[in-house]
This record gives C-alpha cells, sequence and structure tokens, in this order.
C-alpha cells in the first residue's frame, strides 16, 4: 500500500523520532528522505555567517547521516528499508539586508537546485518525481511542525498536494527526557476513525482504511445537518460497515449532529482514535477550500495523527 514514502527533514530532534515511524508502517521498501534548503534566502547566509557551499555541505552530510539511522533503526522486523537522501537547494536571484546582490550558489553532484518555488512546491516536485505513494510530516503538540517545516510549509502541502499525506503528533517533546525512551505513535493502525461525506471522492478513504494491516477497531463516521437525514444515512453506512468488517476487526457507525469539526475531534478523543483518516475531495476540494472548512479545521485541530487521503486519478 504505502511502499515508498516520502519524508521531509529538517534535522530537529522532533524530525528524527518522526523517522523511526517509518519503520512501523507495514509493507513500507523505501524511503525517500528529503531536506530542503531555501538558498533564495539571504537571511539564512546573513544569519549562518557562513558560505552558502559551507551550509549546502553541512545538510548533506547531516541528511546522509540520517538515511544511515533510519536504515539500520532496530524497530524493523522485516526486510531493511532501501532509503534515498535528496537535497533540493532553492536559489533565485537575491540580495542581501543592505541591498548588495548575493552570489547564488554553484552547482555541485551532491544537491538538486530548484530555480525559484516555495519549501511545499519543492516536497510535492519530489513526491511526484520518486512517484512516493505517502508524505510523512509531523507536527509537535496542535502546531504544525517545527525549524524548516513550519505551519506554512504544512499548510501548502495540505492544501494543494497531491499525494497522500500522513500528518503525525506527539506530545513527547512536551514531557521532558524521559519521554525520548518512548516509541514514536506506536499502533496507529489500531483504532482509525474514518469521515465520509458519502460523496464518490470519500470512497477512497473507505477503501483505504478498509486495506490497513493491524486494525482491530473502526469506527465509520458522518456529520448530518439535520434529524430527516437520519435513516438514510444509517442505511447507507450500515452497507459500508459490513463491507469493511473482518475477523478480529470490530466496524462501528457514528451519526453525528452539530458543527462537523467539533463533532469528530470529540468523537476522536472520546473513543481515543490512533489515527483519524479522510478524504481531500480531489482538486475541487483544493481549490475550493477555505481555511474554516472541515477537513482542514479537522487537520489543524487535531491532537492526534491523521491521514488525508487524496481522490485517485482516472
Amino acid at each position: 500500500m504505502f511502499e515508498k514514502v516520502l519524508i521531509p527533514t529538517d534535522f530537529s530532534r522532533y524530525s528524527s523520532k518522526m523517522l523511526e515511524f517509518v519503520t512501523e508502517i507495514p509493507g513500507t521498501r523505501e524511503v525517500v528522505l528529503l531536506n530542503v534548503l531555501d538558498a533564495s534566502n539571504p537571511k539564512l547566509l546573513e544569519k549562518s555567517g557562513w558560505s552558502y557551499d559551507a551550509i549546502i555541505s553541512e545538510a548533506a552530510f547531516r541528511l546522509n547521516e540520517e538515511a544511515k539511522l533510519i536504515a539500520s533503526n532496530t524497530y524493523k522486523k522485516e526486510a531493511s528499508l532501501m532509503v534515498k537522501p535528496i537535497l533540493k537547494v532553492i536559489v533565485e536571484p537575491m540580495s542581501g539586508a543592505d541591498g548588495v546582490n548575493l552570489k547564488a550558489p554553484e552547482p555541485r553532484q551532491d544537491a538538486d537546485f530548484v530555480y525559484g518555488g516555495t519549501v511545499g512546491d519543492a516536497i510535492q516536485k519530489t513526491a511526484w518525481e520518486e512517484n512516493v505513494s505517502l508524505i510523512i510530516m509531523g507536527a509537535q503538540g496542535k502546531g504544525m511542525l517545527e525549524g524548516m517545516l513550519l505551519g506554512s510549509v504544512s499548510t501548502e502541502v495540505l492544501r494543494q498536494g497531491e499525494t497522500d499525506l500522513l500528518i503525525l503528533r506527539h506530545k513527547m517533546l512536551e514531557k521532558g527526557k524521559e519521554a525520548n525512551k518512548e516509541r514514536f505513535c506506536p499502533d496507529i493502525f489500531s483504532r482509525i476513525l474514518v469521515t465520509t461525506d458519502l460523496s464518490a471522492a470519500a470512497e477512497d478513504a473507505i477503501g483505504l482504511a478498509g486495506e490497513l494491516e493491524g486494525t482491530k477497531e473502526i469506527l465509520l463516521a458522518h456529520v448530518i445537518s439535520k434529524e430527516e437525514e437520519f435513516d438514510r444515512t444509517a442505511e447507507k453506512l450500515n452497507l459500508m460497515r459490513r463491507d469493511l468488517e473482518q475477523p478480529g476487526r470490530m466496524v462501528t457507525v457514528h451519526i453525528l449532529k452539530g458543527k462537523p469539526a467539533d463533532q469528530i475531534l470529540e468523537l476522536a478523543k472520546k473513543h481515543d482514535a490512533s489515527l483519524l483518516i479522510f478524504s481531500s475531495q480531489g482538486k475541487g476540494w483544493i481549490k475550493q477550500m477555505r481555511l474554516g472548512s472541515t477537513s482542514f479545521d479537522v487537520a489543524r485541530r487535531s491532537d492526534r495523527p491523521v491521514l488525508v487521503v487524496r481522490q485517485k486519478k482516472g
């Protein structure tokens, strides 16, 4: 299912803990480890006091070290993972704070230069180039990412990306040194909450939920706006429930009423869901999505991992 995954890294402590998780995804064979260096921003050079050459060399070294760490991770019980480190460097004409033009870095073999665009653009472009099935990004607590992958980057990938996206959250860094001994997001697929708006686009999310390995419980949820919708909704959800059921897995139906995001998050908390899954509803959802949309609001506010399933082409 997720044989090849992409993990953007910013070399932070949280990012390092996130790398442990990829070894726990059933069926993963290859990891693309990506660092995006924005060399179009003169503040990067002015703050560090280094040359761009030195900054790129440092990033390339740290990226290869993290790749070795993933490949040797002891949590993986199956065959070892293939890890491909990629360093993208964004370059474009620039000037320093004093208006003096800065010289762009020279092309080199250990980095792929991207001319213009954003960090989010570089992440999605790499996903296309490498034909990955999943992008994994992290979020500390209730905030979106730290370091390079700050909220603007994760939001950009969430809203504009076309590859399935898993956003991980963990309060590990808030618990002190003892928390570092814990495994990161264990049993993430054990109890999943799948939301559906009963549209064709949502079928991809339902189908993926049914294929996940190690799932013991699925909560299938839909939010209605008026009581008259209850019977028809229950009929449709129960048909889906029967398709999802299998030995060793319990599937329950939940029809909610109220503000959609609030109801979904409350249900996840009440049943201690290990993962929330919903569909992005394809490009139409991306173009029309507002900050207050249900899917985006759930992804932004959730204190547990979320998996955004993109509508499949064809």
